[in-house]
């Protein structure tokens, strides 16, 4: 009987295992482009998704020496329970180069900030318990609508610098593993950062909460910076665990702290 319970039992686990599709990044950004929703669940996703080259790109006015193009997720997207094996792009920066030959060889020089491109999105999106073994880059993305990164597993970098939440976002029990970059991060309604692992250097500085945040049961295992951060609502850090530290400095509004 014991026999047959363990044969069960590694029968359920290749059947689980085997039950986890392969998709091409390919795939899901030809049906964000064609605007179709995308919905997956238990997927594994092979190669680069990069956001920043849909065919409604548009290049926005600036100033200066640099050209900056936008996409714009127009449909819903939906993951949950998926592996990202590749890179998360919504943003990239490609730094311009000349040459100039003198004599035998060739001098390069950098041009301005590069050519800059990045994504909004228009409706929902979701990323829950997923986890990415590539960077996500989201630095100056709009959310329009409610967004959920819940139970995230964040191998690398995770950039949302200067990212704006227009809605509802929910990080938590997510687990980022090196650089959170939220700095100048704007988060228009709640934001819910509840149960998540910092490992790595977790920066706020200059984070705008206009309305309730919790860090409720957090763990900050490397430095945390909220530095000139705004709290206009409450700001809840509830057995919040600073394991080398917290800088608040210059930070205004209400927060509440019990370790």
């Amino acid at each position: 009987m014991k026999k047959i319970l363990i044969l069960m039992l590694f029968a359920f686990v290749g059947t689980a295992a085997s039950a986890q599709k392969e998709i091409s990044a390919k795939t899901i950004f030809e049906a964000i482009d064609k605007g179709q929703a995308v919905d997956y669940q238990d997927a594994i996703i092979v190669g680069d998704l990069d956001l920043t080259e849909l065919s409604n790109k548009k290049r926005i006015k600036n100033k200066g020496n640099y050209e900056e193009y936008k996409s714009y997720v127009e449909v819903p997207i939906s993951f949950k329970n998926c592996s990202f094996k590749g890179d998360v792009i919504a943003y990239k920066n490609l730094e311009e180069e000349k040459s100039r030959k003198i004599g035998n060889g060739n001098i390069n020089w950098n041009i301005g900030d590069g050519t800059t491109y990045s994504t909004d999105f228009e409706k929902a999106v979701v990323f829950e318990n997923c986890s990415f073994g590539g960077k996500t880059e989201f630095k100056y993305s709009d959310f329009a609508e409610r967004t959920s990164f819940g139970g995230a597993k964040f191998s690398k970098d995770a950039n949302f610098k200067y990212a704006d939440f227009k809605q509802e976002v929910i990080f938590a029990k997510s687990d980022f593993d090196d650089y959170a970059n939220f700095k100048y991060t704007s988060f228009k309604q709640d934001a819910d950062f509840f149960d998540v692992r910092f490992k790595n250097y977790a920066d706020f500085k200059y984070a705008d909460f206009s309305e309730r945040v919790t860090f409720k049961s957090t763990a900050f295992s490397n430095q945390a910076d909220f530095k000139y951060a705004e709290f206009r609502d409450d700001a809840n850090f509830d057995n919040t665990k600073f394991k080398s530290g917290v800088d608040m400095k210059y930070s205004n509004g209400k927060k509440y702290v019990n370790k």
